[in-house]
């Protein structure tokens, strides 16, 4: 999730005389408002609250397979949450799962999980082309070497 405490924080009197400028500023980075009469609350993006919630819900998961004191191996367990991981090969299986657990700490670290979002995201893509039928010795003719064009400034 996001720092909760911010760069920038106002008083609940600034967000009402000037909630422009309030609002302006936290499309940059969350705002904490300050209030006299109870807990400070912070103003954010929907979408930057969302992804933060999103990141911590994988986050969870991936951090429950890899507790559990289970025998089975951990992409195993991943696999009970995230499915495409056993359209993956054997060793991409180890592989995804072990940089899941990895990036997933490190990003703990900081309290940011897009990257967690982005690894995941990045790992269902490759099972989703290898359950499309993709192989690595698979030839991907669309990726040859272009026929250079001409110039259309010299044509």
């Amino acid at each position: 999730m996001s720092a909760v405490t911010s760069e920038r924080t106002v008083q609940s009197s600034e967000l009402s005389r000037n909630s422009g400028e309030v609002f302006r500023a936290a499309e940059q980075g969350p705002i904490t408002v300050t209030r006299r009469d109870g807990e400070p609350l912070i103003l954010m993006r929907s979408e930057e609250f969302r992804r933060d919630h999103e990141g911590l819900e994988v986050a969870s998961i991936i951090v429950a397979a890899a507790l559990s004191p289970d025998s089975v191996p951990l992409h195993q367990r991943l696999a009970q949450s995230f499915g495409w991981i056993n359209f993956l090969p054997e060793k991409e299986r180890t592989a995804c799962a072990a940089e899941l657990v990895m990036v997933a700490r490190a990003c703990a670290a900081v309290a940011h999980y897009e990257r967690l979002l982005v690894t995941a995201a990045g790992w269902r893509s490759t099972a989703e082309a290898f359950a499309e039928g993709y192989t690595p010795d698979h030839e991907l003719t669309w990726l040859d070497e272009p026929e250079p064009l001409p110039d259309p400034r010299t044509a």
